[in-house]
């Protein structure tokens, strides 16, 4: 029984933290969406809205996508944001560029990204735009709840960004508990009755 306990908290801990990382990871594309703008909640996430608004392009001088038909930018000037509060995620890349438009400084623009935790800033990556290409940006950051994208002179042109969900260590502890709870009483042998 002992050697049995022991295998079935093996697997436990080697399945787990592997199935619940594969089945988290996504990527934000911004297709299919039928509005001009990033709506809250697409993707289970908060986008800074109003003038800060992430507006989606399917044509025209801002349409650069690393995939698809689409990208989502930011307006002129903007700093952006995406956010999933109260729950931490892992920001993996995402692919980047620039729009200048006239009358612009023709310098490259050097901007921040941010990532906060609970109202504080855990990681700070400066990069500089890209004006003719998607560029991917790989970042690794792990536990954060909010992203921001620092204003630029122009737009800020943005797609497929790769995040994975961070599962709650209690609801991992807890759903272990559960599976060897379960494996606990499949191995108990009903009690029955002697006979003389």
């Amino acid at each position: 029984m002992r050697r049995q306990l022991s295998f079935a908290l093996f697997v436990i801990a080697v399945a787990l933290p592997t199935s619940a990382a594969k089945a988290q990871q996504q990527i934000i594309d911004f297709e299919g969406l039928n509005s001009q703008a990033v709506f809250a909640g697409y993707a289970g996430l908060v986008w800074s809205s109003g003038f800060n608004e992430w507006a989606l392009y399917g044509s025209g001088p801002f349409v650069r996508p690393s995939s698809g038909q689409s990208n989502a930018a930011s307006d002129e000037g903007s700093t952006i944001t995406f956010a999933r509060p109260g729950e931490l995620f892992n920001l993996n890349s995402m692919f980047l560029s620039e729009y200048l438009g006239t009358g612009g400084d023709p310098k490259e623009i050097n901007a921040s990204i941010l990532g906060f935790r609970d109202g504080q800033i855990v990681y700070s990556t400066d990069i500089t735009y890209d004006r003719n290409t998607m560029t991917q940006v790989d970042f690794g950051w792990t536990n954060v709840d909010k992203v921001m994208l620092t204003g630029i002179r122009g737009r800020i042109l943005v797609d497929d960004i790769s995040i994975t969900a961070t599962p709650e260590p209690a609801t991992v502890g807890l759903l272990g508990t559960g599976m060897l709870g379960l494996f606990v009483a499949r191995r108990r042998k009903p009690r029955g009755t002697e006979t003389a």
